[in-house]
């Protein structure tokens, strides 16, 4: 399940201005499983080649790929509103746990998710550190 959230900017009495023109951020959330044995996304498990898709409830989570605002729209509530919309689609879908990945250097990001109860996964720690990011996770 897929779920792509765009928030526009209201245009006032100028019909010129195309919708493409007016879009001033993107949010793409999406429902997935974890795979048999894993206890967060990405986690590296010994398992057969082939792994299942352990499909239980306790193993759905929401999980956001991408969430972007223009540089000329930033510091007006866009990205907090559409995390909102994110958690709460999530909470509608019985979906307990949302996960994102940040760069480890993207500090106005990671003060944002964490504003939003976002926390530090600390088992994933070692094994992001190659990958240069931080995995957070909020319990909805």
């Amino acid at each position: 399940m897929h779920y792509h959230v765009c928030q526009v900017r209201k245009e006032h009495n100028n019909s010129k201005h195309s919708v493409l023109n007016s879009v001033v951020g993107t949010l793409d959330f999406n429902i997935r499983y974890l795979l048999q044995g894993e206890t967060f996304p990405g986690e590296h498990v010994k398992a057969p080649l082939f792994c299942s898709i352990n499909r239980t409830p306790p193993s759905r989570y929401g999980y956001i790929a991408n969430l972007c605002v223009a540089k000329s729209a930033r510091q007006q509530g866009i990205a907090s509103n559409m995390l909102y919309f994110a958690i709460e689609a999530a909470k509608y879908n019985g979906v307990t746990q949302i996960y994102v990945h940040v760069d480890r250097n993207n500090r106005p990001a990671q003060m944002l998710y964490q504003k939003m109860g976002f926390q530090m996964v600390e088992t994933a720690n070692a094994k992001l550190s190659l990958e240069e990011t931080f995995l957070l996770r909020l319990q909805t």
